[in-house]
């Protein structure tokens, strides 16, 4: 089952109103889990990038300036559930070693953001960063402004963009996306309308702008949707950018995040091929170019709904995907494929020989890499006492899955297959040989020796499987060490 909508969390009005009473301070909390229990759970990642506490959602502003990466994300500082939402600010000079800055923005009592500083982006322009966020409520759009160190910022207390568009009954309307190119500068926001020319459902919209300041509706840049179940959704977090010679909008909608890619000619967006980017616990995804020019996915990778109990009481919620490298086929689909850069974080080889057994007194932690002949299932089970991760494969199924703890992804028929696991405390990433990635959840038994177990098909294939170094001293900073 996944993870409920944003639009659920955002569209209540007695959320906005508990809001709305929340404690503006970022200071951490006495209800929280002290610092040793939080640093003792083996459940909480060791290399992905997670708040300090409490509860992480959204990648907001990724980029990359004068030899530094920074991430800024959703941030609720007072519990390990929604609320009180800041931006949290990491940087990093590799996409790997992660160190938290201090809080960028939080929300200004009596200011459009007073109730949140939700989703949004970061655009540099000449020796000065722009954030471009979504206020609530009622939603609005709005800036703050800092010099290149990005630590600093100075939230603008008028919206830039103060109304939906006139003549269009629309929900949502949040998560900024902006860029320039030579006809100036332009801005993409997601919504959802009740009722178009086209008819109900999700889009997004266009603005224009000469000066970043005074923005003019252009019309719908894509949508609406015409998803069974889908017209009561936002479009959410919309990216835009070229990629060889395809232009491909990212968006998030129904729990997914899809891309449409296609052709951008005078202002308009012609997609030709439709399909879901990521499958599994992955929702909110986001882009930016790396100092080589890659383009780089990450994404939200949130609780099941079951654990939310669980996570109050643990005082986190919500994991940084690892960095995703996307590229392009000659059709206009996409490829996902894991960064280069976590390689620097492999370590020592577990025992080469099946059955794989090793001790892990810091909890579930391991990237393994399987290659293997697609013409049959194969099964891999990885635990202690009962299966921590369980992946089943079955190219026969209708649509060839891979299922990994109940999320699946399809994976086609082929000569030969491969999976690239990452396994970190409860979050796991399996990338695809087809270019997909699946993400899941895994709350099982930490025990201190695991076993990999590989059935069928995968009982002959070729097995790497190495430790990754922890990023942190004690699960807590996410400080380079």
């Amino acid at each position: 089952m996944k993870q409920a909508s944003r639009r659920v969390v955002l569209g209540s009005g007695v959320a906005l109103l508990a809001l709305s009473q929340i404690r503006r301070s970022a200071a951490r909390p006495d209800r929280l889990p002290s610092a040793a229990a939080m640093a003792a759970d083996q459940l909480r990642p060791q290399y992905h990038l997670i708040a300090p506490y409490g509860w992480m959602n959204d990648p907001c502003g990724p980029v990359w300036v004068n030899g530094r990466y920074h991430m800024f994300y959703q941030w609720g500082p007072d519990k390990a559930a929604f609320g009180n939402i800041h931006w949290g600010h990491a940087t990093s000079t590799d996409l790997v070693h992660w160190h938290h800055e201090p809080v960028a923005l939080s929300p200004v009592p009596g200011g459009p953001d007073s109730l949140g500083v939700f989703s949004g982006c970061v655009v540099i322009v000449g020796d000065r960063a722009i954030a471009f966020y979504t206020g609530i409520e009622p939603s609005v759009q709005c800036t703050a402004t800092s010099d290149l160190q990005m630590v600093h910022w100075e939230q603008d207390p008028v919206p830039v963009v103060s109304e939906p568009p006139p003549g269009l009954e629309v929900d949502g309307f949040r998560d900024p996306l902006v860029w320039k190119d030579q006809e100036g500068w332009h801005m993409l926001l997601g919504a959802n309308v009740r009722q178009s020319p086209l008819g109900p459902g999700g889009v997004v919209l266009k603005y224009d702008s000469h000066d970043l300041k005074d923005w003019t509706y252009r019309g719908l840049f894509y949508g609406p949707t015409h998803m069974s179940g889908a017209y009561d959704d936002a479009m959410e977090c919309p990216d835009f950018f070229a990629l060889g010679n395809t232009q491909v909008l990212v968006y998030s909608l129904g729990n997914t995040v899809y891309y449409a890619s296609g052709s951008y000619c005078a202002g308009i967006f012609e997609p030709r091929l439709i399909h879901s980017l990521g499958y599994g616990s992955f929702y909110a995804g986001r882009t930016t170019l790396d100092e080589h020019g890659k383009r780089v996915l990450w994404g939200w990778i949130p609780e099941k709904p079951e654990r939310s109990h669980a996570a109050m009481e643990a005082g986190w919620s919500g994991v940084m995907s690892l960095p995703r490298i996307v590229t392009s086929n000659r059709d206009g689909s996409l490829r996902l494929e894991p960064h280069p850069a976590l390689s620097a974080l492999e370590d020592a080889p577990f025992r080469q020989l099946a059955p794989f057994i090793w001790s892990a007194p810091n909890g579930p932690n391991g990237r393994i890499r399987l290659t293997f002949t697609g013409t049959a299932p194969g099964r891999l089970t990885f635990g202690g006492q009962g299966a921590f991760l369980d992946v089943d494969y079955d190219p026969y199924r209708p649509e060839s899955e891979l299922i990994a703890n109940g999320d699946s992804a399809p994976l086609p028929l082929a000569a030969r297959n491969a999976l690239d696991i990452f396994i970190d405390g409860s979050v796991v990433e399996i990338f695809t040989s087809a270019g997909a990635c699946l993400t899941t959840r895994a709350y099982g038994k930490t025990d201190t020796s695991f076993t990999l177990t590989l059935e069928g098909t995968f009982k002959y294939a070729s097995v790497s499987a190495r430790t990754m170094k922890s990023i942190s001293p004690d699960r807590l900073t996410g400080n380079s060490t």
